[in-house]
This record gives structure tokens, C-alpha cells and sequence, in this order.
């Protein structure tokens, strides 16, 4: 890509996909703050202005301020909007009243309203995930956020957003699918895969490995924390998540890892596989602040310090606890919120309803996939008890037997004898064969106990209960430790396009 390409954030943010997880400062903001990586290791580089930076620290100032010092002649830093920079997403500002949501093919589709050229349609390019915001021919992908501009005639929308963002969740589910509303699949529990950011700790085993050189032992314990999904990154007692990549430091005693990742990163996909969505929510409930709270806090005290618009920094923090139901964490975040809400564009239109017919076939789906892998069970225990009945009734046949001879006629004594002995001999035989079925089939009940114990476990881990149901192949086999881990299903190597959380009774 040349620096042309560069100006679109979606196409920098993409540049970072080899980024080191020990940097200080995320790859959003950085690309937000108008530089790419070069992949000259920690090296950025500015398209407009060809500044670089490659040294990053904690506690830097705001990536937009340090590209300030850089070069503040720069187009991108005198004004982002009119310097071609097309940003990956606005947020919403107080006028809306209803936001939109893109993940639905109609509400995408209504975008399209000034749509410039004919030889593409809005119809097809609605359906491949992209929506419109009035800006040349630059459409953007609801799900990676990835823009494309510069159509010619005869491309195929779905053809070009593979071949630019071949990982997209929306590429991998084909071109022939139609999206409910986001919301409706996720009340029903269903989650649509995402890639986690550090999938090399996707493993809890990798993930303890990290905590080697753990200074706070005595504070919190790795395998608690590696449980939570986070492992260590080797400065101070800094932890980042694998699969949302949000960091967390300056751990406490009474500190419970699991509320903390929910609290501070609600929509990480790990914490909702793991806890669900109610657990969340409790969570954020309990530890929302008021705006005037947050106004109070350590970084918006030092923005307003450095002469930022009261009322910019008043509406950056609303929007923040209005979005995650915490304020900024560091001033650096929210400086980069309020210079970017100079060029936020605002986004409208009404949520279409959700599409009842497909979330009542998708709850079908699943009861059907959960009774095939639970009935089966149940008639496996009707027949032990069956055969448990076997024994019992050849036992009494043969002491009948035994009976008739004791009762036989005294002038037959000879052949009463010769036969007596024939019938004790059968009954020993007998009741010999009866104690070998019995203790066979003992034996088949312990291993068909140990099988349906066997079958309860991860086939990845054997250690934990399997939890987690993999779609559309429907198959049970991971629990949610594992199941981030894998893209595809192991046993029958299907790719994996959703998964819902499952618990054994």
C-alpha cells in the first residue's frame, strides 16, 4: 500500500498485526494519531508528514500531542477531517437519539441514501457488510472496519472486501448470508467468533508460562490471573488480556481478576464466553460512576490542566461511560477522545426489528444440537439397567432345578444318584457362568461409566468440562478455556462461524 492508502485508519490499524504485545501504548491509538508500523520493529511512520517515532513509554504523553511536536505544520495534525483522512468509525453524539445498528443489512443498506456511482450497487455492497457515510466512494465494513474506496466497474463488493480483509468475521461467513440484528443473536447467547489479538496465549498453559518472573505472588496468583484470561508481561505487575488485549496494573490483595476484566473491558468475547452477559452487567451496574464522578477523576482534572475545552472533555467523558460504564484510565486516552471529536462524524437512522423468524430457527438449531448430544445418554442407561435384570433371573432358573432332583422317586436311587450328580454338576456350571456375567457385565458398567466421564472432558485440555457448543457443526468437544483457541472444529475440522455457551446438569 502507498501512503494514499495509508490515509485510511482502517489500512494503518491493519499494518499492526505483527505489533509486540509488550508496547506501552495500543495499536488504536496510535492509528488513530495518524501513523502506520513500518515493520522496521517498534518504528511508525506519519503518511502525510513522513514523521517517525519508534520509541514508546509508559506514561507518554497523547499519541496526537507527540505528532504535534513532530511536525505541527502537519495536514493531519492542523485538521484530520480536511487532510483526506477517513477515521474508522465516529462515535455517537449527544444529539442522537436512536444509533444505528450496522451489523443489520437493511439499516446498512439506508446509508446508501447519496450513493455517487452506478456501476456498483448499494444492494450488494450492503450485503458484503460495508455501510456508507457520504464521504467520495469510501465504504467501510461494519464488522473489521476496514474501508475500501476507488471502486471500478464490474468489482464484486464481496470479492474485494476478501481479497483486502481475507480475516473479517463478515468475509468467513460467506457472501450469501443475511444478518439478523447484532443484538438478537446475542440475547440468544450465540456469539459470533472473533480472532483474538494475542492468539499465541490463547493456550491457559502459555499464559502461565508468562508468569516465570511474577513479582506479586502473594498479592494474586498467575494461574488465577492466566485463568482470567490475561498473562504478564514481564513490567512491573502489568497483565494484558489475549483475546481483547486490555491491560490491567497495580493489582490489589482483595482484587478478583474476573470482576476486574469485566468491569474495565465488558465487551471482550472471553469474559462473555466465560461468565455470560448478566455477570457483566452486574458488574458494570455496581462500578458505573456519575458524570460528575468521572469529571472528578485523575485524567480529566489534568486534560482541563493542559487548557482543553471544558465542555469538549465533559462530552468525551459522557460518551466513554455511556459506551463501557467506566471513565478514561489515563489522560493520554482522553486527550486523543477529544481531539478526535473534532472530526467525528455523526451517524443516524432507526434500528429495524429484529428478525423473529431467524431467531426462532436459530433457538430450533440449538435445542435440536443439545438433544442429539444429550438423549443418547439417556437410553444408554436404560439398557444397563436391563442387563443388570439378566443375572437375577437365571440364578433363580437353576435353584429351581436344583429343587426337582431333591424330590425325586426313591426307586429310581441309582439313577437318581447318577442324575443328582448331573444336575449339581450343571448347577455349579451354571452358577458359575451367572457370577462371570455378572462380573462382566460390572465391568462393562465401569467402563461405560468411564466413557460418559471421558466424554464430559475437553478433547484439547482433559482436565476441564466441556462447556462450549461450536456452530453451525454442532459439536461439543472443548471447554471455554479452549474453545477461543481453535478456528476450526476438531473433530470434524468444520470452520467455526459462532459458539454457545453450554453447562452440563
Amino acid at each position: 500500500m502507498d501512503d494514499e492508502d495509508m490515509k485510511i485508519e482502517a489500512n494503518r490499524l491493519q499494518t499492526f498485526s505483527n505489533w509486540s504485545g509488550n508496547v506501552p501504548v495500543e495499536p488504536e491509538r496510535i492509528a488513530r494519531g495518524g501513523f502506520y508500523a513500518t515493520g522496521n520493529e517498534l518504528e511508525v511512520q506519519c503518511p502525510w508528514c513522513k514523521s517517525k517515532i519508534s520509541e514508546w513509554r509508559f506514561g507518554d504523553i497523547a499519541v496526537m500531542a507527540r505528532h504535534r511536536l513532530l511536525d505541527p505544520l502537519c495536514p493531519f495534525v492542523v485538521n484530520p477531517t480536511s487532510s483526506g483522512n477517513t477515521p474508522i468509525s465516529s462515535q455517537p453524539t449527544q444529539s442522537e437519539v436512536v444509533p444505528v445498528d450496522l451489523m443489520n443489512e437493511q439499516c446498512r443498506l439506508a446509508t446508501f441514501k447519496n450513493w455517487p456511482i452506478t456501476y456498483v450497487s448499494p444492494v450488494a455492497l450492503a450485503k458484503a457488510g460495508f455501510y456508507y457515510y457520504n464521504q467520495s466512494d469510501r465504504v467501510t465494513c461494519a464488522w473489521c472496519h476496514g474501508v475500501i474506496a476507488k471502486w471500478e466497474e464490474g468489482d464484486n463488493p464481496f470479492t474485494e472486501h476478501e481479497k483486502f480483509f481475507p480475516n473479517c468475521p463478515r468475509v468467513q461467513l460467506g457472501p450469501n448470508i443475511t444478518n439478523i440484528a447484532g443484538d438478537g443473536i446475542r440475547d440468544l447467547g450465540i456469539q459470533q467468533i472473533q480472532t483474538p489479538k494475542r492468539e499465541k496465549y490463547s493456550c491457559l498453559d502459555a499464559r502461565i508460562r508468562t508468569f516465570s518472573q511474577w513479582p506479586r505472588s502473594d498479592i494474586q496468583h498467575p494461574e488465577v490471573l492466566a485463568t482470567a484470561g490475561f498473562y504478564y508481561l514481564d513490567i512491573d505487575d502489568q497483565v494484558r488480556c489475549f483475546h481483547c488485549n486490555g491491560g490491567l496494573r497495580s493489582w490489589q490483595k482483595e482484587d478478583d481478576p474476573w470482576y476486574e476484566h469485566a468491569k474495565w473491558f465488558p465487551k471482550c468475547q472471553f469474559v462473555q464466553l466465560a461468565k455470560g452477559s448478566d455477570y457483566i452487567q452486574s458488574v458494570q451496574e455496581q462500578t458505573k460512576p456519575s458524570l460528575e464522578e468521572a469529571m472528578n477523576t485523575e485524567p480529566v482534572q489534568k486534560a482541563l490542566e493542559m487548557g482543553l475545552h471544558e465542555g469538549r472533555v465533559r462530552s468525551a467523558t459522557k460518551n466513554r461511560l455511556d459506551s463501557t460504564g467506566r471513565p478514561y484510565m489515563s489522560v493520554e486516552a482522553l486527550v486523543d477522545a477529544v481531539l478526535d471529536g473534532q472530526h467525528n462524524e455523526e451517524q443516524g437512522g432507526d434500528d429495524d426489528d429484529e428478525n423473529n423468524q431467524s431467531s426462532s430457527t436459530i433457538v430450533q438449531e440449538v435445542s435440536r444440537i443439545l438433544d442429539t448430544i444429550f438423549n443418547p445418554r439417556a437410553s444408554s442407561s436404560s439398557s444397563s439397567m436391563n442387563q443388570d435384570d439378566e443375572p437375577v433371573q437365571d440364578i433363580g432358573h437353576s435353584t429351581q432345578r436344583v429343587q426337582a432332583t431333591e424330590n425325586a422317586q426313591p426307586e429310581e436311587a441309582q439313577k437318581e444318584r447318577t442324575e443328582s450328580a448331573t444336575e449339581n454338576a450343571v448347577e455349579s456350571s451354571s452358577v458359575n457362568n451367572s457370577i462371570e456375567t455378572m462380573e462382566s457385565q460390572q465391568l462393562s458398567l465401569e467402563e461405560e461409566n468411564r466413557k460418559l466421564k471421558d466424554a464430559r472432558l475437553c478433547k484439547i485440555c482433559m482436565v476441564d468440562e466441556v462447556g462450549v457448543v461450536f456452530l453451525p457443526c454442532g459439536h461439543l468437544v472443548t471447554c471455554y478455556q479452549c474453545a477461543t483457541g481453535v478456528s476450526a472444529c476438531p473433530l470434524c475440522r468444520r470452520s467455526i462461524k459462532a459458539y454457545v455457551r453450554t453447562f452440563l446438569s
